[in-house]
């Protein structure tokens, strides 16, 4: 128990941790650049945050250049380990703007997965910094430790139970992602394979499994760093075929947190990490007695956060009223969400894009998935463009009766395309066969938006298959609001 408690990381690991995660930060930033008039401003402006007074008074395009500038810049002294206290907290308060308050108020819903395990490395960073600069009893920085090594371990179980639980175990699972224009790197090599081939079986149960054993093993102290091996292979395979940002470098970063102090690990580690910056003053006894004491509550209420979380998701019933909000805004505020990430729902369809002209019917392609497109600004290529489109047809699956929400999403979406005047959007909503011992992808449905008259219009092709219906294998239902995994109705 005490060394469980009382866990310990290097101030080499630590500064290896500081300096990668500056660099990923900064990849990050650059790669959005192009995109930052639609992911980081309002709709006021042409983006895709929802317009609202306080929304609008930072995420305007004259901010825009501020924003970028002060962030790039606490990227930077990050990596040179210069100020990192006051970098790793700025750069803190915009994640937890930009990734988890705006997760409910935008189509680009945080950036997903990408955008909330940057701002999950950007709150650990900071207390380890913090912990190290100001707190020379060492009380801030164990806290830390034990708080974010706990909730790494917790992430990699909820998202490995959950694939359990949403097909991967049926075989419905890695080979959806690997071969669909929005997320696979090598979709024709793959799609030429049969559902069945034993790569795409032994790859679904490696996946659930291999979260859940690395997850039980990173909360062991004595097993904690087979873990993260376990993690940081697997994540390196998913890097090489799925479209996920800088997803899965951030999450092999997280692995560093788990290095044993003075072993062979953490001996490597030291002959190539950057030096540590110096320590500061002490800051007052009474704030970092409160730091620690909130990161040990953290660590306690996160197991009942998660508690309440799958109650309302896979019991599919909400909690007395008074908890069940209590529960929604404490996991609101701090991020704590159920990883579904590259879940049969978000993986089953994708949907073609073009412009219709009214007049003649004629169409032309509105998107190329994947390209590398100078004059689109690379905008088909990032993974925030494809959880935006995700986002916009999961609505569809998560609140199948909030027609009103879809079609205020998929307005917002269509008006950043630069849909040429007299011509409407449509999207070919395309659904995943493999019934027939191969990989189909046939239309169900089309979406004709028309942004002079704000409709959208809904055509069925194939009523057998219902793009509000979540697959078979999913344990998905309609949720009573965004942000709440409590159901519409209780069963």
């Amino acid at each position: 128990m005490d060394a469980f408690l009382h866990q310990t990381l290097s101030p080499a690991a630590q500064s290896l941790f500081r300096c990668g995660y500056g660099v990923l930060l900064l990849l990050t930033l650059v790669q959005a650049v192009p995109q930052a008039r639609r992911f980081f401003v309002s709709e006021r402006w042409g983006g895709y945050a929802r317009s609202e007074p306080r929304v609008d008074l930072v995420q305007n395009r004259y901010l825009l250049p501020v924003i970028l500038g002060v962030w790039v810049s606490c990227a930077a002294l990050l990596i040179v380990g210069h100020w990192t206290v006051m970098a790793s907290l700025v750069n803190l308060v915009l994640c937890r703007y930009f990734f988890v308050a705006m997760r409910w108020k935008g189509v680009l819903r945080g950036m997903g997965a990408p955008g909330f395990m940057t701002y999950w490395i950007a709150a650990c960073v900071f207390f380890l910094e913090y912990g190290s600069a100001y707190d020379p009893t060492g009380s801030v920085r164990t806290a830390a430790i034990l708080a974010f090594r706990l909730d790494f371990a917790v992430i990699m179980l909820c998202a490995g139970t959950y694939k359990s639980l949403a097909g991967y175990a049926q075989n419905d699972g890695m080979e959806l992602g690997m071969i669909n224009p929005w997320w696979g790197y090598w979709g024709r090599f793959y799609g030429r394979l049969r559902p069945s081939h034993w790569i795409f079986r032994a790859l679904n149960h490696l996946a659930y499994l291999t979260e859940i054993v690395a997850g039980l093993l990173m909360l062991v102290p004595a097993t904690h760093l087979a873990g993260a091996f376990l993690i940081f292979g697997s994540f390196a395979f998913i890097a090489l075929h799925i479209r996920l940002g800088f997803l899965c470098e951030m999450v092999m970063l997280c692995c560093a947190l788990f290095v044993p102090e003075g072993g062979l690990a953490d001996r490597l580690v030291t002959a190539i990490a950057p030096a540590a910056p110096a320590a500061a003053a002490a800051a007052p006894a009474w704030l970092n007695m409160a730091l620690t004491i909130a990161l040990y509550a953290y660590a306690v209420l996160l197991p009942v956060a998660k508690v309440g979380q799958y109650y309302n998701f896979l019991g599919r019933r909400a909690l007395p009223r008074p908890v069940q909000a209590a529960l929604d805004r404490y996991t609101n505020f701090f991020g704590i969400i159920i990883w579904r990430v590259f879940s049969v729902d978000h993986t089953n369809f994708w949907a073609r894009m073009w412009f219709q002209d009214r007049a003649s019917g004629a169409r032309a392609e509105a998107a190329r998935f994947g390209a590398l497109e100078p004059r689109r600004r690379f905008r088909y290529a990032h993974v925030g463009e494809f959880i935006c489109l995700v986002s916009l047809f999961t609505t569809l699956k998560y609140y199948p009766s909030d027609s009103a929400l879809f079609v205020e999403r998929m307005l917002r979406y269509c008006r950043t395309l630069g849909c040429p005047r007299g011509s409407d959007v449509v999207f070919e909503y395309m659904s995943m066969r493999k019934d027939r011992g191969r990989f189909e992808f046939a239309p169900i449905a089309e979406y004709t938006v028309d942004l002079e008259a704000g409709t959208v219009v809904e055509r069925v092709i194939d009523p057998t298959v219902s793009a509000r219906a979540a697959s078979p294998v999913s344990p998905v239902h309609a949720g009573a609001k965004p942000g709440s995994y409590a159901p519409a109705t209780n069963s």
